[in-house]
């Protein structure tokens, strides 16, 4: 019997489930020619990179003063470095971009290493932004009227009539409360359906 040792080695930006293939290394039987020994790769999920080819996605909160008056936060790279990502200047960052979707920005040359470049070359690094809002009464109406005074207001005020107007104030829902009926009001329409389709049976008869 002879027994074998085996070294693997990844090349930079090999991906999820890829083969390193070794010919004609497995068992040998009679007659038969050996065939191959082959390692599928493994990767892991990470708890801060999501990867997609050779570009990785990180999620970063932000605040609403960073959001408009700029921002600055570390990255602990996979590789062990630490790298500063900075505002532009005047640069804000949006509730979300066109069509709903959501806010993204990238860093060159900050992602995974391309593979066949030995390294060299690395993908994006995208980094969806999300904004933290103040809490339901953090502000007071000192700190109200200050920022009424410095961002922009509506394009235009309604003009209406005080004693013409019904006015209401809104509550925070789910959105998967839209459309869902009342039980009370669902049973009231069935209970009139059936009755509705009953006396057309007797009319019919």
């Amino acid at each position: 019997v002879v027994h074998a040792r085996l070294e693997a080695h990844s090349e930079p930006g090999m991906t999820h489930e890829e083969k390193i293939r070794f010919p004609g290394m497995s068992d040998e039987q009679p007659n038969t020619e050996p065939g191959d020994i082959v390692f599928v790769l493994q990767e892991k999920p990470h708890a801060v990179f999501k990867r997609k080819h050779s570009d990785l996605l990180i999620q970063k909160e932000v605040t609403l003063q960073e959001a408009l008056c700029g921002y600055e936060f570390l990255v602990n790279h996979l590789d062990g470095r630490k790298i500063l990502v900075k505002s532009k200047p005047g640069e804000i960052i949006q509730p979300e971009a066109t069509q709903g979707e959501p806010f993204i920005k990238c860093v060159e040359g900050e992602g995974m290493p391309k593979k066949g470049t030995g390294g060299f070359e690395k993908g994006r690094l995208f980094i969806f932004f999300r904004i933290v809002f103040p809490e339901m009464g953090a502000l007071g109406p000192d700190e109200i009227a200050t920022l009424k005074s410095v961002l922009p207001g509506p394009d235009s005020a309604p003009s209406y009539d005080p004693d013409e107007v019904e006015e209401y104030t809104t509550e925070q829902v789910d959105i998967k409360e839209f459309g869902k009926r009342d039980p009370n009001e669902q049973g009231a329409y069935d209970s009139d359906e059936e009755d509705g389709e009953r006396g057309v049976q007797c009319q019919q008869g």
